[in-house]
Order: C-alpha cells, then sequence, then structure tokens
C-alpha cells in the first residue's frame, strides 16, 4: 500500500500508518466527541469530550493493530515472513509475502484475528468490573468493549477477504483439496457480501441517514474490490506458476558505468537504445539502477556535474532475482519494488534483466492460447506456488 509510513518496528516487521488514515483518526474523534460522550457524560466542557474522543480513536487503532499483529505473528510461526502491518482508513491490513501452503494454516492464522478481538473486549470487560474506573474512563471502556466485539463479529462474515471468508477457504480447500475453487467460491461470497453492505449503505443514506449510509457503501466498495483482486491475483498466480525468470528475461543487457555523468547517459544511452532503465556495472559487479524517473528527479543544469554513481538507486534484494526464480516471485518484486525492473543475477554476475513488460508479453501470450502459461515445455501441473497476502481485518 503506497503512501504509507513506518512509525516503529515489531519483532522486525514495520508497523506502517496510510494517509487515509489521519482522515478516519479525524472523523471518528470528531463523532465521539459531539455524540457520543456528550450523551453518556452530559455537562462537560468541550475541551474534555475531545480529549475522550482522541483517546478513544487512538485505542481503538491500538485494538486494530494487535488484531492484526495477532495475524502476523500466527503467519510467521508457521514460516510465512510478513513485509508489513498498515493501518488505513478501514482499519488494517497484515501484508504476508504468501498465502498459506496448507488449509489447516489458513485456518489459524485467519482465526487468530477475532479471536484477538474478543479477547481484548474481555479483558476490557474485566477490567472495568475490578477497578471500578471514574465515569470518563469508564465511558471509554465501554466505547472499546462494544468496538472490539463488532470487528470481531464483522470479520467473521464468510465473505473474502474477510477473516470468515479465509476460514470459509481454508474449510473449503480442506474438503474438496483445491486452492483454487475454495478461493474462487470465497471470493465470491466475499463480493456478494460487499454488494449486500453497498445496498443497506445506499438504504440507510435514502432512509435520512446520508453519512452512515455512505460509509457503507465504502466499505462494501472496498471489500468487494479486495475480493476481485485476490481472485485475480490468483489468476495471474496461475498463468505465472510454472515459467521461470531465465526462460523469458531479456539477455542482452546494456549496462552503464558508474563514472559517466547523468548528461552523457542521456544522451548516448536512453535515447539511444529506447529503454527507461539502465543496470550500473562497476568492475563486473551490478551496484545499482539508473532510470528516466531518477532523472528527472535532478534540476537539468546538474546533468553534467551528477555522476551515474551518485544519482542511482543503490541495489538491494528488491531489485535483483536469480534465472532460476519463478516468474510469480519475480513478478511481486517488479510490482513492489517502485522501479518495474530487476537485474538477473548468477553467482552476482548480471546474465539478464526482467521488466514488467516482459511479464506482461507471457500475460497476452497465455491469454490467446487460453491455458496456463508453461514455458516452451509445454502445459505443467499447477501448485499453490509463492504468492502475496493482504489479510484485511
Amino acid at each position: 500500500m503506497t503512501d504509507a509510513v513506518t512509525l516503529f518496528r515489531v519483532g522486525g516487521i514495520p508497523v506502517r500508518v496510510h494517509a487515509s488514515w489521519l482522515v478516519i483518526v479525524g472523523l471518528l474523534t470528531w463523532s465521539l466527541s459531539v455524540g457520543y460522550f456528550p450523551q453518556v457524560l452530559p455537562d462537560l466542557p468541550a475541551i474534555a469530550y475531545w480529549t475522550k474522543g482522541l483517546l478513544a480513536t487512538l485505542l481503538l487503532f491500538a485494538s486494530v493493530f494487535l488484531h492484526e499483529l495477532s495475524h502476523a505473528l500466527v503467519a510467521r510461526r508457521y514460516g510465512i515472513p510478513v513485509s508489513s502491518i498498515t493501518l488505513h482508513i478501514f482499519g488494517g491490513v497484515s501484508q504476508l509475502e504468501r498465502e498459506p501452503d496448507r488449509p489447516d494454516v489458513e485456518f489459524m492464522v485467519a482465526v487468530v484475528g477475532p479471536l484477538t478481538s474478543f479477547a481484548i473486549a474481555v479483558v476490557l470487560v474485566v477490567a472495568q468490573r475490578i477497578l471500578d474506573p471514574s465515569p470518563g474512563v469508564r465511558a471509554i471502556l465501554g466505547y472499546l468493549i462494544v468496538v472490539n466485539l463488532s470487528v470481531g463479529v464483522f470479520n467473521l462474515v464468510p465473505g473474502f477477504p474477510l477473516d470468515g471468508g479465509r476460514l470459509l477457504r481454508s474449510v473449503l480447500w480442506k474438503l474438496k483439496g483445491s486452492f483454487q475453487w475454495a478461493t474462487r467460491v470465497a471470493t465470491t461470497v466475499g463480493s456478494g457480501f460487499a454488494l449486500l453492505l453497498m445496498g443497506f449503505g445506499v438504504f440507510r443514506a435514502l432512509s435520512g441517514e446520508f453519512v452512515g449510509g455512505l460509509w457503507f457503501v465504502l466499505i462494501g466498495m472496498f471489500l468487494r474490490q479486495a475480493a476481485q483482486g485476490s481472485y485475480q491475483q490468483l489468476v495471474l498466480r496461475r498463468a505465472l506458476a510454472n515459467i521461470s525468470v531465465g526462460q523469458i528475461m531479456t539477455r542482452n543487457v546494456v549496462p552503464i558505468s558508474p563514472e559517466l555523468s547523468v548528461a552523457q547517459v542521456v544522451d548516448e544511452f536512453f535515447w539511444r537504445h529506447h529503454v527507461s532503465t539502465f543496470p550500473v556495472l562497476d568492475g563486473g559487479r551490478v551496484v545499482g539502477l539508473l532510470g528516466l524517473d531518477r532523472v528527472k528527479q535532478l534540476p537539468r543544469e546538474r546533468w553534467a556535474e551528477t555522476t551515474v554513481r551518485d544519482a542511482m538507486l543503490s541495489l538491494s534484494d528488491s531489485l535483483t532475482t536469480t534465472p532460476g526464480t519463478p516468474l510469480w516471485e519475480a513478478f511481486e518484486k517488479l510490482t513492489r519494488n517502485g522501479v518495474g525492473r530487476l537485474a538477473v543475477l548468477d553467482r552476482e554476475r548480471l546474465v539478464g534483466y526482467l521488466s514488467i513488460r516482459d511479464v506482461a508479453h507471457i500475460l497476452a501470450v497465455t491469454s490467446t492460447r487460453g491455458e496456463s502459461a508453461s514455458g516452451p515445455q509445454g502445459a505443467a501441473a499447477q501448485s499453490p506456488g509463492r504468492r502475496e497476502a493482504q489479510r484485511a481485518g
């Protein structure tokens, strides 16, 4: 998810906040400050309502964070890498680098989120009864109890990509043994549930509750898009599952020297070769990539004095792959690294270059053939493979 900043890390997992999170924090704080708290705590000054509204909103998102963290920790327990946890306008999402490979793992990773929300609610109920807090604290705890129960119940709805949809997929996967069929059914149910939410939102809006109705419509649109995107991702994975990077990479790669000036590269390489990114070679070793996007960030009057080494994007794991890497895994990197290019290395030696355009060509051929791509040797059996998952919760 773009437009997000990292706040901190938990066990090496980046915890990020999307720009839209500020919008929902503002809206929830306003709603609680002018609606909920004046009703349950009358005759307080306005500043007290706004303070409690902001505190309750931040504690709500702390609960959402714990919900997502539980997904991430259980996923890592089963060997699934976690890229990040991101808080956004609709709650939060745990970014897993691949889907579970077994239905029982899918079940455990999914169920822990709602259980965490229910556990938070139980702890708050116990705290409310044992501590006998002040009316203000009691009002905040009461709000958090209701919201966490609601989050737990809502996420158990069997609509993908909600936790309940993933639980449904795990059961169907276990019963029939087909990940693809289970995903198709779960995403269909998810899309249907999203349409119901949107319809309910329209009904509320026409009944006079415009803001509340609009919110249901937006949530429904978000869930429907996520459900459809999940299945499209599965179709892409199926198309790319049996191809390696080495089968489609560009082998005639034109590298550039880190000592050239940006002006020289623009005049002698970008203009002549009609490509948007070049690998940078220093002593036979790839040290970075230089693309037109990096060049455009420099004022033109500095091109002559700026070397490629100073302007390039330094090499990292997100910019490299190997010839034997499955194409789907490389495609994940291509779509996440912000460059759309990968240097293909064999024991640190540059042997090829992979771009999104290369993958798009394979997908076009696959679509024309009407079957899963499998490289020049023909079709092969499908497997769950590696894929990226977003857990909405």
